[in-house]
């Protein structure tokens, strides 16, 4: 089989083959294809693999599985997929694309797009924006809703939680032979001890997704290497094929892909967004039920594929050491989000977040991350202090320091509001996270007394990061539609009269510097706020 396969990686490598023209070809390759650059097109072949839930075993079955490429992928991106061609034996050391001798071979003919332009290119570059990921997420629903993507027969049975358990115990079976390479043990055992809980406990929540017709026939490989980012327009390419059960899924499943791969790549701020933009577009609001086990899901998915490149007796030292320390990340990411919805299966009462901090230190997108992650209730005064005036969350008051919207009365008032507004969802046992900069003491300590009312675990996060980033930022957001009103003058104001955090509340509080933005400091951050409300929670037992 290598041997066949090695031959053919060779033929394929002969620019002469795809036209006079071609004077250069790049090949790419994956455990399952190849994938043949040649600067108009490109072409994709399918190695003659079996790996039991992907079999492209025989000439008939890769054939069958283009076909099905091509039918499935003109869904989102009609422009790129071509057709299918055959590779055909022209003699016994040559062939050619759609000849007269027997084939030898099929492969996907594609336009070919610069892969510059992949969305995972664009993100290291810092080119995607939130504009980018809303457009995006407009065409995701769109999809989830049109016709094509509904029901067909038996379809429903995929999103049930047999065979979402299916699938999962089949991860845990195929890397097992991974404990101590890529997953540590203590870390398979959690997540799949996490996992097994979820399914005993949220079996209602699987059947209530199925019958609110969430299950859908879906993308199934949907992360940034299968998007490409055009000046006009978007392109979500390369979906599953090969098997159903992995494509006719829950759309939570399929959004929270993407969702964890934007966290995988340190952009966890776009990953709230695009969560809180397909809520508000789809109003899957039951979409939080599930999301972080399916997250979960995904992140470990993602390290067992790594793993079976292991296998590959191509693969030298240097990229196996790369191969083994990412799929480490993934497992890694996979433990996290197990542990956000091990502790909401744990949990006994709700969490009360205060976001606090000055203006321009980046409370806004820590909330908006925290309320995604903890499926928090999210209250900003921002909005509120307009809401009470009447008029539009984005007009702009550019008032003096404690003059205009900004007087003393007007921002107790909001702040009442916005306490009122907590209480009444800790009552519903909900998560609350409040956004506003919370620099009076009695602002906090309102804000505790009423956690203390709802025996809610109270915890306080301090952003704070360097003057000069936060004067880049308020710069930056004078020119961008923004809810918010802060600006240099202001924060240099705030920064007078902050009280600070007190002896009396530092129990309470987690200090993040929103100016730090590496992978390993921010992931730090997030499981330091599990760790706290976990120590919270033990010390209010220990009180009682």
């Amino acid at each position: 089989m290598k041997d066949t396969e090695n031959n053919l990686y060779r033929l394929l490598k002969k620019p002469s083959l795809y036209g006079l023209n071609i004077k250069h070809v790049k090949v790419l390759q994956t455990h399952i294809s190849f994938v043949v650059l040649t600067g108009e097109y490109a072409y994709k072949v399918k190695k003659p693999v079996d790996f039991g839930f992907l079999d492209y075993s025989t000439l008939e079955k890769r054939r069958h599985y283009c076909d099905e490429e091509i039918r499935l992928n003109r869904r989102l991106c009609p422009d790129i997929y071509l057709g299918v061609v055959s590779f055909t034996k022209k003699n016994d050391d040559e062939i050619e694309i759609n000849g007269d001798g027997p084939v030898v071979e099929y492969a996907v003919k594609m336009k070919e797009f610069p892969q510059n332009r992949i969305m995972t290119h664009l993100l290291r570059d810092g080119k995607i924006d939130e504009d980018i990921i809303d457009n995006i997420c407009s065409i995701l629903v769109d999809f989830y809703k049109s016709e094509k993507t509904y029901s067909s027969t038996g379809i429903e049975k995929y999103g049930g939680m047999e065979s979402v358990k299916h699938n999962v115990d089949e991860n845990f079976e195929q890397t097992k032979e991974m404990i101590g390479v890529t997953i540590p043990q203590e870390t398979y055992r959690f997540i799949r001890k996490a996992t097994g809980r979820f399914f005993e406990q949220k079996k209602n929540v699987f059947k209530k997704r199925v019958q609110q017709g969430m299950i859908r026939d879906c993308h199934g490989d949907l992360h940034s290497g299968n998007i490409v980012v055009l000046p006009h327009k978007i392109c979500i390419f390369d979906c599953i094929e090969f098997n159903e059960r992995f494509r006719y899924i829950d759309v939570a499943s399929d959004i929270g892909f993407l969702a964890m791969d934007l966290d995988f790549l340190n952009h966890p701020f776009l990953s709230s967004y695009l969560i809180k933009q397909y809520v508000e577009k789809s109003n899957d609001h039951n979409v939080f039920d599930v999301l972080n086990f399916y997250k979960c899901y995904r992140a470990y998915v993602r390290g067992k594929v790594l793993g079976f490149q292991l296998h590959d007796p191509h693969v030298d030292k240097n990229k196996e050491k790369n191969i083994i320390s990412t799929a480490r990340k993934y497992f890694d990411l996979s433990h996290y989000y197990a542990s956000l919805f091990s502790m909401e299966l744990n949990r006994k009462k709700p969490v009360l977040f205060i976001i606090c901090g000055l203006t321009g230190t980046g409370k806004s997108t820590i909330a908006s991350k925290i309320a995604i992650d903890h499926h928090a209730q999210l209250i900003s005064t921002d909005v509120v202090r307009k809401e009470l005036q009447g008029i539009s969350r984005f007009e702009k008051h550019y008032n003096g320091y404690e003059k205009g919207l900004y007087t003393p009365e007007k921002i107790d008032l909001t702040y009442k509001v916005v306490l009122e507004k907590a209480d009444s969802f800790l009552k519903k046992r909900e998560n609350v996270v409040l956004d506003a900069t919370f620099q009076k003491k009695i602002y906090r300590d309102r804000a505790h007394n009423i956690a203390k009312k709802n025996h809610a675990v109270f915890l306080i996060i301090q952003c704070i990061c360097s003057e000069d980033e936060v004067k880049k930022r308020l710069d930056e957001r004078l020119k961008k539609r923004s809810i918010s009103d802060g600006r240099w003058e202001i924060y240099l104001q705030q920064k007078k009269t902050f009280q600070a955090i007190k002896q009396d509340e530092k129990q309470h509080v987690v200090v993040i510097d929103t100016g730090n933005t590496s992978y390993e400091y921010r992931m730090n951050m997030f499981r330091k706020i599990l760790k706290k409300i976990e120590e919270l929670e033990k010390q209010e037992k220990q009180n009682r």
